[in-house]
């Protein structure tokens, strides 16, 4: 298990970057909220508020499981007194209060070891499947997939041939021109995601349209995002 350290990071442009990607790749989200001082919210009382960015954070979390259409673990641990904000005041956290530092210590180890973080078989087994086709490509087709990922914005998205083609030639070869050399690796590339069941196409006597298969669709977009590619 390995967590993201800010700290680690020296400045405000890498910091934004980091932050964001360990929320788009993380597989789950522990929130651990504090006293940070006394505010006043006129004509309100006197609050204790904890830190404002960890619940921006949280409600990034939220957006990339609403956009992902599915549910990540998730735990919130609050020091009692604490005035909650913005999407952690309305969302479904049921933040756990606490009063003792060594409340939230017991209960993250026994959330850790709960059922939530089981693996579901029928998912375990997908995963299998796609890590076997997945080692066996290369840059080239990670590259197609990329492409075609950047063109579709859902799983039922596609992309024309032609245009994967002319893509796929201009990144390789930067003249801008057609080389045979680069359009044997396309179809190289091509044929090998055709064989391992990565992609799915369509074609007709007006153009040939190329998907994504959709059981592969959001572990592809996290294995090109784990590898630091633009998608």
């Amino acid at each position: 298990m390995r967590a993201f350290i800010a700290q680690e990071v020296h400045s405000a442009g890498d910091l934004n970057t980091e932050v964001f990607r360990a929320i788009q790749t993380c597989d789950a989200f522990l929130a651990i909220l504090q006293k940070r001082g006394a505010v006043t919210f006129a004509p309100h009382p006197q609050v204790e508020r904890s830190s404002v960015w960890i619940q921006q954070e949280f409600a990034v979390f939220c957006y990339r499981m609403f956009l992902e259409q599915r549910s990540l673990p998730v735990r919130v641990y609050s020091e009692r007194g604490i005035r909650r904000e913005g999407v952690m005041e309305i969302a479904v956290a049921n933040p756990i209060e606490f009063d003792r530092r060594d409340e939230v210590v017991g209960g993250v180890n026994e959330w850790l070891k709960s059922r939530e973080f089981e693996e579901h078989p029928v998912l375990a087994r997908r995963e299998d499947h796609f890590r076997v086709r997945f080692e066996q490509t290369s840059e080239d087709e990670q590259l197609l997939l990329e492409l075609i990922a950047a063109h579709c914005l859902e799983p039922n998205d596609a992309i024309d041939h032609q245009t994967l083609r002319l893509e796929f030639h201009a990144v390789i070869n930067t003249t801008g021109s057609i080389e045979a050399s680069v359009e044997n690796r396309f179809n190289a590339a091509y044929a090998t995601l055709r064989h391992l069941g990565l992609i799915v196409i369509e074609a007709s006597h007006i153009m040939t349209r190329i998907w994504i298969v959709k059981q592969w669709w959001q572990l592809i977009h996290d294995e090109l995002r784990s590898r630091g590619e633009r998608v």
